[in-house]
């Protein structure tokens, strides 16, 4: 019987081998995060929904293990796991973007992705600031 070491391997079981519940020790159970289940199964596209219907339930560490197992085909795959990515600007820009655009800090980031660089530097300047502190604020 594989050991089980990281809620990757967790994943692993419930895609290929299904081991019964009863099979893993204790120690092995609380290396089982629902959270982390969730969202590493949720990098399969094909897995997307099936994750977000049943992450809204408060299920039980067994019940959910026994879900995917019966859910997922049985096969070895591979889903790239996406990190999230580091914020591009200071919070001192993103508090200036949001006082800008009259918006909450979270939401900037969001903006973030949709303007260029150059119109955040616009922005900056109708702002006041000058070119000199511009740089210091985008290295």
């Amino acid at each position: 019987m594989p050991q089980i070491k990281s809620v990757f391997d967790w994943v692993k079981q419930m895609q290929y081998d299904k081991l019964p519940w009863s099979s893993f020790s204790n120690e092995e159970h609380n290396i089982f995060s629902n959270f982390m289940i969730n969202k590493i199964i949720s990098m399969n596209p094909n897995h997307i929904e099936i994750v977000a219907e049943i992450q809204e339930f408060p299920i039980p560490k067994e019940k959910l293990y026994q879900f995917y197992c019966q859910v997922l085909p049985k096969q070895k795959s591979f889903s790239k796991y996406i990190k999230p990515t580091k914020a591009i600007y200071s919070n001192e820009v993103l508090n200036i973007l949001a006082s800008y655009f009259k918006i909450s800090t979270r939401e900037v980031t969001d903006y973030c992705d949709i303007i260029t660089k150059q119109d955040i530097i616009e922005i900056l300047l109708q702002t006041g600031i000058s070119d000199k502190e511009i740089k210091k604020l985008l290295k």
